[in-house]
């Protein structure tokens, strides 16, 4: 008994640190717990990411936007909320990333935004102008101000 419970609680381990380092599962999931209400379900994709770099798709509330993120020795932190503009490789550029990097992300988000559905679409470069979240990347969390209905 005592030997079936070690072998399991080392697999949830070895499975709960696998899954920390996902950032298909660590991104979303530290998304919904900034902003995410009962009232208020957020979803998030897709998530797209290039070495430390990530877009993120979200919509909550008949609102949506899409979030650069950037991984740092805390983990991956917001940087800005924007609509279509991060759908640009040239204002990833503009905003630091390297050419290779913004040119991976651009062309990873125009697959995974391929087969979405048009409403959901919509929602994504709703989102009017840029809002940096230096609040959100130390964890202070807050709305998602600057987009439309």
């Amino acid at each position: 008994m005592k030997l079936t419970i070690a072998i399991l609680a080392g697999l949830l381990v070895a499975s709960m640190a696998s899954a920390d380092e996902d950032p298909q599962q660590v991104i979303p999931a530290k998304l919904k717990v900034m902003f995410e209400r009962p009232d208020k379900p957020l979803d998030v994709a897709p998530v797209v990411v290039q070495a430390d770099w990530a877009i993120v798709g979200w919509r909550q509330d008949g609102r949506g936007g899409r979030a650069l993120m950037k991984k740092t020795h805390q983990g991956w932190n917001i940087y800005l909320c924007s609509g279509d503009s991060l759908k640009d490789a040239a204002t990833l550029e503009r905003l630091g990333l390297s050419v290779n990097d913004a040119a991976g992300l651009t062309g990873k988000l125009k697959n995974a935004e391929a087969g979405f559905d048009p409403s959901a679409l919509a929602l994504l470069f709703s989102f009017e102008g840029t809002v940096m979240m230096m609040e959100a990347s130390t964890g202070a969390g807050g709305d998602h101000e600057g987009h439309t209905q």
